[in-house]
């Protein structure tokens, strides 16, 4: 905050995931979520520069139904001038009145956060476990979301990670003179996308979808985003297939892993 106001530069918090946040003995010393709201932006911030987003997708599991609000407490300027462009975006109506109704039934959210929490808790579990029974690393300290953020790059082989000269040199220029676009990685060779490729058909192949760290911008092959938050049954078909492919993708490459 004290950056932003140093630069009037406006601070906007996106808190989708707000109340999908969990505990696990594993993440017990995450940062816990507090709201840009709840912090007094006295001798911080111009309170005019400060902007919270939210919306239905995540914590109310309603991503189809594509809506969303911008709080600005401060800014009525601001306000004004999104309400004029807001007629071409609105939600149906239907939309509204089922997120007021949910929004105006404090039991109920009670029970549904604590819940959600619960069963995010119990999913993260499962999953961490499971890739530790199966010698698969992730970003460990997340307490938020759906995600793991995992790493398949033992299993696309020892030697991915060696580049030639000549993609050495493509490396430190993408490095230095501009951001990869969207499927492109800074640090990669030849075989490691093949291999990730490779890897990716085997998925397919299997019927389990973990979605590639190059959809991302992953900075390396081998890197995927695992969603763990599904209803266990699932998830357990999931495993259990994603298991089949590790093994066959072992059996493949000789054994090493």
């Amino acid at each position: 905050m004290r950056f932003c106001q140093s630069h009037k530069i406006h601070l906007i918090s996106d808190e989708v995931y707000a109340m999908s946040i969990y505990k696990t003995p594993s993440n017990a010393s995450a940062v816990p979520f507090t709201s840009a709201l709840a912090i007094d932006t006295t001798d911080l911030i111009d309170p005019n520069l400060v902007h919270i987003l939210y919306g239905m997708s995540k914590d109310f599991s309603s991503n189809g139904l594509r809506s969303g609000v911008l709080l600005s407490q401060h800014n009525p300027p601001l306000l004004s001038s999104l309400k004029s462009i807001a007629l071409f975006s609105w939600p149906v109506s239907t939309t509204e009145n089922y997120w007021t109704t949910l929004l105006n039934d404090r039991p109920f959210l009670n029970y549904y956060f604590a819940e959600n929490s619960n069963r995010l808790a119990a999913s993260y579990a499962r999953m961490t476990s499971w890739f530790t029974a199966h010698g698969i690393k992730w970003v460990e300290g997340s307490n938020a979301g759906f995600f793991l953020w995992a790493d398949f790059r033992g299993v696309l082989g020892a030697d991915i990670s060696i580049m030639d000269e000549e993609e050495e040199q493509m490396v430190e220029a993408v490095a230095v003179n501009e951001k990869p676009a969207q499927g492109q990685v800074y640090k990669t060779s030849k075989r490691a996308k093949e291999r990730d490729e490779w890897f990716f058909g085997k998925l397919m192949e299997a019927k389990v979808f973990i979605a590639t760290g190059d959809a991302f911008f992953a900075e390396e092959h081998g890197w995927y985003r695992v969603t763990f938050s599904v209803p266990e049954s699932i998830l357990k078909v999931g495993l259990e297939r994603l298991g089949r492919v590790l093994e066959e993708v072992k059996k493949e490459s000789g054994g090493a892993r």
